[in-house]
């Protein structure tokens, strides 16, 4: 094989030339992996002898690619409203430029697929951020044939593996586990709006759990796209029940701010009377008063193995017989802890 025969080299026949794993061929190349000097030789030689050349921009002019991946960001209030979104989505953004720079391959920002002015934007693939259910752009880019892997999993497209997903169910469990050993006995969950995994997998875990331990659901909408008053407006009367819950798991930590803010102006201790948890962690839920129990995205580590997927996927690896699961983290701090010492988690 060389440069000149018609089928194209791709990762994949270096990796059997050399013997070793797709990923190791990738890692050998990226430097993103500590790899032995042995093994790396082999598929440096590997890579010689086909004719094969990792270089994003060398290629592109071989084989008229562009050598740019394209980044589309879904939730419609990703850039909107509070600060809360800025930060949350900025770590996602922020940290999948990094990788495509260590990567050595370009990035470019979609802002709308059907806008005629990127209709033909120079992508050679794509990764979809966040998808929502049934996702028009997921499937657009499907229609057209553009190699799209997706951060967060499509909830109406379990068939489609090119996907890095959270592991929401385990760490919703274990927050609201902690709650109830906390002594919380009601339980409220003000859910997000936007029709993505977020907050379907979150939503599902909370109704299970509840059912589970014979315990009565509360949920509210709080749409992320809510201002900071109206947010107010639909968690203070929740607060001010004569039923109010002991416990509250709101979507993000804006909100959950605010919450906090309106317990402290009715006189509601926390976590003695009250405690708040939140499914994002921005600034807003570390520097609130007490800082506020969150669950971190582990957006940097979406990022990496997104592009990482990416860019297999362009190399010519086979389609993956399971989306990669990663597992988000749970922050546990004063707001919801009753007793010292018990489950602190840190953050």
């Amino acid at each position: 094989m060389n440069g000149s025969t018609a089928r194209r080299v791709t990762i994949r026949d270096v990796a059997e030339r050399a013997g070793v794993s797709i990923s190791t061929v990738s890692h050998a190349f990226s430097g993103s992996r500590p790899i032995s000097r042995a093994t790396r030789d082999r598929i440096f030689r590997a890579a010689a002898e086909l004719g094969y050349d990792p270089n994003p921009s060398a290629r592109s002019l071989r084989t008229g690619r562009s050598g740019i991946i394209g980044l589309i960001l879904r939730p419609r209030f990703a850039l909107s409203g509070t600060p809360d979104r800025a930060e949350t989505f900025n770590r996602l953004v922020g940290s999948v430029a990094t990788e495509m720079l260590r990567r050595k391959v370009g990035l470019i920002h979609v802002p709308d697929l059907h806008d005629p002015s990127v209709s033909s934007v120079p992508m050679d693939g794509c990764i979809v951020a966040h998808p929502y259910g049934a996702d028009e752009v997921l499937a657009e880019l499907l229609r057209r044939g553009v190699p799209v892997v997706t951060i967060e999993e499509d909830p109406e497209r379990p068939e489609f593996t090119w996907t890095v997903r959270l592991d929401y169910t385990t760490v919703v469990t274990a927050l609201l586990d902690h709650l109830r050993d906390q002594g919380a006995g009601s339980i409220a969950l003000l859910t997000g709006t936007e029709d993505n995994a977020w907050n379907r997998r979150s939503r599902e875990t909370y109704l299970a759990w509840c059912e589970r331990h014979g315990r009565a659901a509360r949920t509210e909408l709080l749409s992320e796209g809510l201002s900071v008053d109206d947010a107010a407006a639909t968690i203070r009367p929740l607060l001010a029940s004569p039923d109010r819950p002991d416990a509250v798991v709101v979507d993000t930590s804006d909100f959950a701010a605010i919450a906090a803010e309106i317990a402290a102006a009715e006189g509601i201790r926390v976590p003695e009377d009250l405690m708040i948890a939140s499914l994002t962690d921005t600034e807003h839920s570390r520097s609130a008063v007490p800082p506020i129990t969150a669950m971190d995205l582990n957006h940097e580590r979406l990022a990496e193995k997104a592009v990482e997927l990416v860019l297999s996927r362009l190399a010519g690896a086979e389609t993956p017989t399971e989306a990669q699961v990663l597992a988000p983290a749970l922050r546990v701090r004063a707001s919801t802890q009753r007793s010292a010492g018990t489950g602190a988690n840190g953050g």
